[in-house]
Protein backbone atom coordinates (compact mmCIF):
# COMPACT_ATOMS: atom_id res chain seq x y z
CA UNK A 1 0.00 0.00 0.00
CA UNK A 2 0.93 3.45 -0.90
CA UNK A 3 0.84 5.18 2.48
CA UNK A 4 1.16 8.99 0.88
CA UNK A 5 -1.69 8.54 -0.62
CA UNK A 6 -4.58 11.50 -0.56
CA UNK A 7 -6.75 8.93 1.01
CA UNK A 8 -5.05 8.41 3.94
CA UNK A 9 -3.80 12.26 4.13
CA UNK A 10 -7.94 13.26 4.20
CA UNK A 11 -8.06 10.12 7.29
CA UNK A 12 -5.33 12.09 8.70
CA UNK A 13 -7.18 15.35 8.09
CA UNK A 14 -10.25 14.49 9.52
CA UNK A 15 -9.25 12.85 12.87
CA UNK A 16 -7.53 15.81 13.42
CA UNK A 17 -10.49 18.12 12.32
CA UNK A 18 -12.12 15.87 15.56
CA UNK A 19 -9.45 16.33 17.86
CA UNK A 20 -9.56 20.11 17.44
CA UNK A 21 -13.19 19.75 18.17
CA UNK A 22 -12.60 17.47 21.11
CA UNK A 23 -10.26 20.12 22.69
CA UNK A 24 -12.36 23.17 21.99
CA UNK A 25 -15.28 21.84 23.48
CA UNK A 26 -13.99 19.33 26.48
CA UNK A 27 -17.78 18.85 28.46
CA UNK A 28 -19.19 16.69 25.45
CA UNK A 29 -17.77 12.93 25.66
CA UNK A 30 -18.68 12.01 22.11
CA UNK A 31 -16.15 14.24 20.49
CA UNK A 32 -13.97 12.84 22.60
CA UNK A 33 -14.89 9.54 21.09
CA UNK A 34 -14.90 10.66 17.29
CA UNK A 35 -11.18 11.67 17.80
CA UNK A 36 -9.60 8.48 19.28
CA UNK A 37 -11.91 6.59 17.18
CA UNK A 38 -10.61 8.84 13.85
CA UNK A 39 -7.28 8.71 14.86
CA UNK A 40 -7.04 5.18 15.42
CA UNK A 41 -8.04 4.31 11.96
CA UNK A 42 -6.08 6.47 10.41
CA UNK A 43 -2.82 5.39 12.41
CA UNK A 44 -3.47 1.69 11.49
CA UNK A 45 -4.26 2.55 7.91
CA UNK A 46 -0.18 3.71 8.25
CA UNK A 47 1.06 1.55 10.71
CA UNK A 48 -1.05 -1.96 11.23
CA UNK A 49 -3.82 -2.85 14.10
CA UNK A 50 -0.69 -4.06 16.24
CA UNK A 51 1.59 -1.27 16.36
CA UNK A 52 1.87 0.18 19.58
CA UNK A 53 0.99 3.92 18.92
CA UNK A 54 -2.49 1.95 17.75
CA UNK A 55 -2.66 0.46 20.74
CA UNK A 56 -2.77 3.43 22.86
CA UNK A 57 -5.64 5.01 20.74
CA UNK A 58 -7.27 1.84 21.67
CA UNK A 59 -6.48 1.41 25.27
CA UNK A 60 -7.74 4.95 25.11
CA UNK A 61 -11.34 4.49 23.38
CA UNK A 62 -11.47 1.29 26.21
CA UNK A 63 -11.10 3.16 29.47
CA UNK A 64 -12.75 6.37 28.17
CA UNK A 65 -14.17 6.55 31.58
CA UNK A 66 -10.41 7.00 32.80
CA UNK A 67 -9.42 9.51 30.32
CA UNK A 68 -9.00 12.99 31.32
CA UNK A 69 -8.85 16.11 29.09
CA UNK A 70 -4.90 16.26 29.73
CA UNK A 71 -4.73 12.52 28.25
CA UNK A 72 -6.93 13.77 25.16
CA UNK A 73 -4.37 16.45 24.50
CA UNK A 74 -1.51 14.52 25.00
CA UNK A 75 -2.80 12.51 22.22
CA UNK A 76 -3.69 14.91 20.09
CA UNK A 77 -0.06 16.57 20.41
CA UNK A 78 1.48 13.40 19.38
CA UNK A 79 -1.31 12.51 16.64
CA UNK A 80 -0.68 15.79 15.39
CA UNK A 81 3.26 15.05 14.96
CA UNK A 82 2.74 12.04 12.98
CA UNK A 83 0.27 14.06 10.48
CA UNK A 84 2.63 16.65 10.00
CA UNK A 85 5.42 14.20 9.35
CA UNK A 86 3.27 11.94 6.56
CA UNK A 87 2.64 15.93 4.74
CA UNK A 88 5.78 16.26 4.86
CA UNK A 89 7.08 13.20 3.29
CA UNK A 90 4.15 12.96 1.10
CA UNK A 91 4.76 16.51 -0.49
CA UNK A 92 1.26 17.57 0.90
CA UNK A 93 2.05 20.01 3.91
CA UNK A 94 0.04 22.81 4.10
CA UNK A 95 1.30 25.90 2.98
CA UNK A 96 0.76 27.65 6.39
CA UNK A 97 1.69 25.25 8.87
CA UNK A 98 -0.21 24.99 12.17
CA UNK A 99 1.16 25.90 15.29
CA UNK A 100 1.94 23.19 17.48
CA UNK A 101 1.93 23.04 21.43
CA UNK A 102 3.56 21.28 23.47
CA UNK A 103 2.77 18.37 25.88
CA UNK A 104 1.65 20.35 29.09
CA UNK A 105 4.43 19.46 31.44
CA UNK A 106 3.30 16.97 34.76
CA UNK A 107 2.75 18.64 38.10
CA UNK A 108 -0.30 21.09 39.49
CA UNK A 109 1.68 24.56 38.39
CA UNK A 110 -1.02 27.10 37.43
CA UNK A 111 0.40 30.44 35.95
CA UNK A 112 -1.45 33.83 36.91
CA UNK A 113 -1.25 36.56 34.31
CA UNK A 114 -1.54 39.32 35.73
CA UNK A 115 -1.57 43.38 35.27
CA UNK A 116 -2.33 45.92 38.26
CA UNK A 117 -4.96 44.79 40.04
CA UNK A 118 -3.45 43.16 42.69
CA UNK A 119 -6.44 42.19 45.18
CA UNK A 120 -7.88 40.20 42.50
CA UNK A 121 -4.44 38.71 41.60
CA UNK A 122 -4.33 37.92 45.63
CA UNK A 123 -7.33 36.24 45.46
CA UNK A 124 -6.94 34.12 42.36
CA UNK A 125 -3.97 32.84 43.81
CA UNK A 126 -5.87 32.41 47.36
CA UNK A 127 -8.39 30.35 45.36
CA UNK A 128 -6.19 27.75 43.44
CA UNK A 129 -4.13 27.15 46.22
CA UNK A 130 -6.38 26.92 49.46
CA UNK A 131 -9.56 25.61 47.34
CA UNK A 132 -8.19 23.39 44.47
CA UNK A 133 -4.72 22.61 46.27
CA UNK A 134 -2.58 23.73 42.99
CA UNK A 135 -0.11 25.78 43.00
CA UNK A 136 -0.73 29.35 41.43
CA UNK A 137 2.84 30.58 40.14
CA UNK A 138 3.39 34.51 39.75
CA UNK A 139 6.63 35.99 38.31
CA UNK A 140 6.36 38.98 41.21
CA UNK A 141 6.78 35.76 43.22
CA UNK A 142 10.07 34.25 41.74
CA UNK A 143 13.65 35.38 42.65
CA UNK A 144 16.27 36.55 39.78
CA UNK A 145 14.94 39.83 39.11
CA UNK A 146 18.18 40.64 37.79
CA UNK A 147 17.85 38.53 34.34
CA UNK A 148 16.24 39.67 31.75
CA UNK A 149 12.62 39.53 32.19
CA UNK A 150 11.40 37.49 28.83
CA UNK A 151 14.65 35.05 29.79
CA UNK A 152 12.81 34.75 33.57
CA UNK A 153 9.47 34.58 32.50
CA UNK A 154 9.97 31.77 29.82
CA UNK A 155 11.78 29.72 32.57
CA UNK A 156 9.23 30.00 35.01
CA UNK A 157 6.01 29.85 32.65
CA UNK A 158 7.94 26.33 30.72
CA UNK A 159 6.76 24.92 34.51
CA UNK A 160 2.80 25.42 34.01
CA UNK A 161 0.69 22.99 32.85
CA UNK A 162 -2.35 25.87 32.45
CA UNK A 163 -2.19 29.92 32.73
CA UNK A 164 -5.19 31.93 33.64
CA UNK A 165 -5.26 36.16 32.55
CA UNK A 166 -7.16 38.33 34.60
CA UNK A 167 -8.37 41.31 31.55
CA UNK A 168 -8.19 43.89 33.67
CA UNK A 169 -8.89 47.56 33.30
CA UNK A 170 -5.69 48.92 33.66
CA UNK A 171 -4.65 51.09 30.74
CA UNK A 172 -6.61 53.87 29.11
CA UNK A 173 -6.61 54.32 25.86
CA UNK A 174 -7.86 57.03 23.16
CA UNK A 175 -7.87 56.16 19.70
CA UNK A 176 -10.14 58.21 17.47
CA UNK A 177 -12.01 60.08 19.53
CA UNK A 178 -13.14 56.82 21.52
CA UNK A 179 -12.10 55.85 24.62
CA UNK A 180 -12.11 52.80 26.57
CA UNK A 181 -9.72 50.70 28.81
CA UNK A 182 -7.80 47.61 28.26
CA UNK A 183 -5.25 45.69 29.77
CA UNK A 184 -1.40 45.91 29.90
CA UNK A 185 0.61 45.11 26.72
CA UNK A 186 2.15 42.14 29.02
CA UNK A 187 -1.12 40.74 29.68
CA UNK A 188 -1.35 40.17 26.07
CA UNK A 189 2.00 39.23 25.20
CA UNK A 190 1.94 36.06 27.62
CA UNK A 191 -1.17 35.19 26.88
CA UNK A 192 -0.10 34.52 23.15
CA UNK A 193 3.03 32.72 24.73
CA UNK A 194 0.67 30.05 26.83
CA UNK A 195 -1.95 30.05 23.54
CA UNK A 196 1.41 28.77 21.68
CA UNK A 197 3.00 26.96 24.30
CA UNK A 198 0.15 24.79 25.54
CA UNK A 199 -2.76 25.52 23.24
CA UNK A 200 -6.28 27.64 23.46
CA UNK A 201 -7.65 24.91 25.78
CA UNK A 202 -5.09 25.62 28.30
CA UNK A 203 -5.62 29.30 28.21
CA UNK A 204 -8.69 31.40 30.22
CA UNK A 205 -9.47 34.98 30.33
CA UNK A 206 -10.88 36.01 33.75
CA UNK A 207 -12.35 39.35 32.39
CA UNK A 208 -13.68 41.86 34.37
CA UNK A 209 -16.56 44.54 33.56
CA UNK A 210 -15.66 47.05 31.56
CA UNK A 211 -12.38 46.11 30.02
CA UNK A 212 -12.32 45.81 26.04
CA UNK A 213 -10.69 42.75 24.91
CA UNK A 214 -7.95 42.69 21.90
CA UNK A 215 -9.59 41.31 19.07
CA UNK A 216 -6.14 39.59 18.49
CA UNK A 217 -7.49 37.18 21.19
CA UNK A 218 -10.87 36.32 20.73
CA UNK A 219 -11.93 32.66 20.60
CA UNK A 220 -10.22 32.05 23.59
CA UNK A 221 -11.76 30.77 26.63
CA UNK A 222 -13.27 33.47 28.90
CA UNK A 223 -15.26 34.16 31.84
CA UNK A 224 -16.61 37.80 33.39
CA UNK A 225 -16.77 38.81 36.81
CA UNK A 226 -17.23 42.06 38.37
CA UNK A 227 -15.39 42.97 41.33
CA UNK A 228 -14.04 40.12 42.80
CA UNK A 229 -12.76 37.03 40.41
CA UNK A 230 -14.02 34.65 43.83
CA UNK A 231 -17.35 35.24 42.70
CA UNK A 232 -16.76 32.57 39.74
CA UNK A 233 -15.39 29.63 41.74
CA UNK A 234 -17.66 27.21 39.83
CA UNK A 235 -16.63 28.31 36.35
CA UNK A 236 -13.53 28.25 37.27
CA UNK A 237 -13.56 24.98 38.11
CA UNK A 238 -14.93 23.90 35.05
CA UNK A 239 -11.92 25.38 33.22
CA UNK A 240 -9.70 23.64 35.29
CA UNK A 241 -11.76 20.05 35.29
CA UNK A 242 -11.95 20.41 31.17
CA UNK A 243 -8.08 19.71 31.15
CA UNK A 244 -8.26 17.15 33.79
CA UNK A 245 -5.90 19.05 36.98
CA UNK A 246 -8.85 18.33 39.11
CA UNK A 247 -8.49 14.61 38.63
CA UNK A 248 -5.19 14.39 39.98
Amino acid sequence: MDTTTPILIAKFRVAHSAGLQALHDSTKQALRVRFLQSARIALQTLYGANAPIVQKYTNAIKNLRGTTQNDIAGLFVEFEHFFNWLEVISGQETINPRSRPSPPPAGRSIFIIHGHDEVNTLRLSHLLQNHFSLNPVLMKSKPGMSRALLEKFEEVAATCSMAFALITPDDHITNHKTSYFQARPNVIFEVGWFVGRLGIPRVCLLLKDGTTVHSDIDGISRIHFRENVEEKVIDIQKELDAVGLLDK
